[in-house]
């Protein structure tokens, strides 16, 4: 039986290749598309990213098998821990509404791909938020990190090369959103060492993105952002 931090087998070394290249690639391409294409609808781009969000979890927890990395396993929680991922959650949103408010006033365009402007689609953005929280958390925070820090032989490595991935992925956002990903990707593993599971990781990843969101949409109301995006 492998242990959590033993070095990658073959299954392993697919998923570093896959989420460490391939989709760092992938995520450079559709920002340079978006930079000068026309936008996506998005209704239509939600319903997409959590069918991709959920294939990359199917692909992580299939790979977390059979590696034998037990990124699922149960803790308790601690109410230390607990309190933590709260604080985390509120100073997040609180350091971030003025990036949120300046980027819709700059009429940002990627700003569209993360701005629920009615019912049906700020279901659709709960649904993307729930999607990433957990396919995000198992891949980058659990199997990646697991399969990182056997490669390397430590945690902390494990930890700063998996966030740094984790931020380039996220460049769609911007080069500054993307380092600050990158930052509280840090921060998120340190809730899984204190916590011992992904549970509260997840919890304030899906707190987050459903808050930026429905910030993004109350924003986009009051500031006059286009409804189908700019252009």
């Amino acid at each position: 039986m492998n242990g959590p931090f033993d070095p990658p087998g073959a299954m392993g070394w697919f998923h570093l290749a896959f989420f460490c290249l391939v989709i760092p690639w992938a995520v450079w391409r559709s920002r340079k598309q978006l930079q000068d294409g026309p936008s996506p609808a998005r209704r239509r781009h939600f319903v997409a990213v959590q069918v991709q969000l959920l294939l990359f979890l199917g692909l992580s927890l299939w790979v977390a098998w059979l590696e034998e990395r037990p990124v699922l396993a149960p803790a308790p929680i601690a109410w230390p821990a607990a309190a933590g991922a709260a604080l985390l959650l509120a100073a997040g949103v609180w350091l971030m509404a003025p990036h949120w408010r300046r980027s819709v006033e700059q009429r940002e365009r990627n700003v569209h791909l993360f701005m629920p402007r009615d019912g049906t689609e700020r279901a659709l953005w709960a649904g993307v938020s729930l999607a990433a929280a957990v396919s995000e958390e198992v891949t980058y925070r659990g199997v990646m990190f697991m399969l990182l820090a056997g490669l390397t032989g430590s945690v902390w490595a494990g930890a700063l090369i998996a966030a740094a991935v984790f931020g380039f992925s996220h460049l769609v956002q911007g080069w500054k959103s993307a380092g600050i990903v990158t930052g509280v990707a840090l921060l998120l593993h340190g809730l899984v060492a204190v916590s011992g599971s992904l549970l509260l990781p997840i919890a304030v990843h899906f707190l987050y993105d459903l808050i930026a969101g429905l910030a993004y949409g109350r924003l986009g109301h009051q500031l006059g952002y286009p409804i189908e995006g700019v252009t």
